[in-house]
């Protein structure tokens, strides 16, 4: 008796230590394979921030097509990923390939719908195909997230031939105590639209036979657009590029919105090798050309000579060829 229960323990014993056993191996194997799913997780975070700070660095220096690939590969890691999404748009604007631009940010949008930088990306896309309307839809909603973005949707009101409504929401701004400093001069140039309009209708303009000191005169009592036009043209024509900076600075502050004066004053820049300052002016005087092919040439021929004085050979063509390009669809 005594000896069966002592086997009976030993089996009892025994067999409860390989069950013990082969749940261990089981756990093991549980715990590797657990381990090799966090690893490939692990892994494939880390290739995901490799391609898209090499896309980053990649953008920053101007290489858009690699930066594009970079981030493809992150697409396929995390699709839809929205960081990833903006940052496609983006790449693609500077290529000036709007279509996928906009493809990309309106994506992004889904996952995002109220991220203030998408949209205004979104919005300036609109506005580099000349789709001022759909960029003034966007305006409103950038406007809704940020009041600071008022003057944006002035310039777009302008754009869109809506006059009035530019009007009265700069009244409405005004009235409400919010009318900064930056929407001021467009308040000036808008209410004073019907006297230029009345000036330039007018027989007694000034003609290319009076002098540049004359127009300055007049220029001074009247504060006509017109007038300003005839001063610059004579400055442009007697090479006197000083003034004609000055005089083109000081205009903006009264007439922000009208592109001859950003295009006078980028030249006035250009000829005194003050390159960098010129790309700028000519490039946010751009934004204000609407319906206007030769003026728009005129534009880019500025800005190539921009580009050939900073040395960057490859955008200097680039624009000078837009330039022709447009030329020769007006002849």
């Amino acid at each position: 008796m005594y000896l069966r229960t002592v086997v009976v323990i030993l089996i009892s014993f025994f067999y409860s230590a390989a069950v013990i056993a082969q749940q261990d191996t089981i756990a093991d194997e549980y715990i590797a394979q657990k381990n090799v799913k966090e690893l490939q997780q692990e892994q494939q975070e880390l290739n995901f921030t490799n391609f898209f700070f090499e896309a980053l660095q990649q953008k920053a220096i101007d290489n858009f097509e690699k930066a594009i690939v970079a981030l493809e590969y992150c697409l396929t890691i995390k699709p839809g990923e929205t960081a990833v999404l903006f940052e496609m748009s983006k790449n693609y604007l500077e290529l000036e390939n709007y279509f996928e631009a906009e493809s990309y940010a309106k994506k992004a949008l889904e996952t995002d719908s109220d991220n203030l930088y998408i949209l205004m990306t979104l919005k300036e896309i609109y506005n580099k195909q000349g789709n001022f309307k759909e960029a003034l839809e966007i305006q409103k909603k950038v406007v809704e997230l940020d009041r600071n973005q008022q003057v944006d949707l002035v310039i777009l009101y302008i754009k869109n031939n809506m006059i009035d409504e530019a009007r009265e929401l700069l009244v409405v701004l005004e009235n409400e105590g919010l009318l900064s400093d930056s929407l001021i001069p467009f308040k000036q140039s808008l209410l004073e639209g019907k006297v230029i309009q009345a000036q330039e209708n007018s027989t007694d303009i000034p003609t290319e036979q009076k002098s540049i000191e004359e127009l300055k005169s007049i220029y001074e009592k009247d504060n006509s657009f017109q007038t300003l036009k005839f001063l610059l043209s004579k400055m442009l024509a007697s090479k006197d590029f000083l003034d004609l900076e000055s005089e083109s600075s000081r205009a903006l502050e009264l007439f922000p919105a009208q592109p001859l004066l950003y295009l006078m004053n980028g030249t006035a820049l250009n000829q005194q090798k003050q390159y960098e300052k010129a790309l700028d002016m000519l490039l946010n005087g751009l934004d204000y050309v609407v319906d206007d092919k030769l003026l728009e040439a005129d534009f880019y021929e500025q800005i190539s000579l921009s580009y050939k004085g900073l040395r960057q050979n490859v955008n200097a063509t680039k624009y000078y060829n837009k330039a022709q390009n447009l030329r020769q669809k007006k002849s």
